[in-house]
């Protein structure tokens, strides 16, 4: 598995971006309005990988409404059938099914807990096709 991001929730995803360019990050695109999950998304890197992905929920249906400010999940590129490999393990549960990430080039995505609560997504990526994000 290839670590693609760090998720981090903000309150206000302008100021973070302004705080994050502070210590060497850069803006890699525009701010996507993501509404499928109700939130505001922004990619940084630092020429390093993973990438940041900043989370903004835009109101209270938000996917990350409910969620303190600072690290929310880390995310993995998977083919596609590692779904039924993650099952077969038994370290966790998926909870969603699949959903499309207008911030990822509208890839597929899955979210799961590992089972020492640790969030987990994963890009959902078709063993002919490779990630350009």
């Amino acid at each position: 598995m290839k670590i693609h991001h760090v998720g981090i929730v903000c309150s206000d995803i302008s100021k973070t971006i302004y705080l994050y360019k502070k210590i060497g990050y850069e803006l890699q695109g525009d701010i996507v309005i993501d509404n499928h999950q109700n939130n505001k998304i922004a990619f940084l890197s630092n020429g390093l990988p993973p990438l940041l992905e900043l989370v903004e929920p835009m109101d209270f249906t938000s996917t990350v409404a409910n969620c303190k400010e600072g690290y929310h999940h880390i995310c993995y590129e998977v083919e596609d059938d590692f779904v039924e490999t993650f099952r077969r393990l038994k370290v966790g549960k998926i909870f969603t099914g699949e959903l499309v990430a207008p911030a990822i080039n509208n890839r597929k995505v899955i979210f799961a807990y590992l089972k020492n609560k640790t969030l987990v997504e994963f890009i959902l990526e078709d063993k002919n096709e490779k990630s350009n994000c």
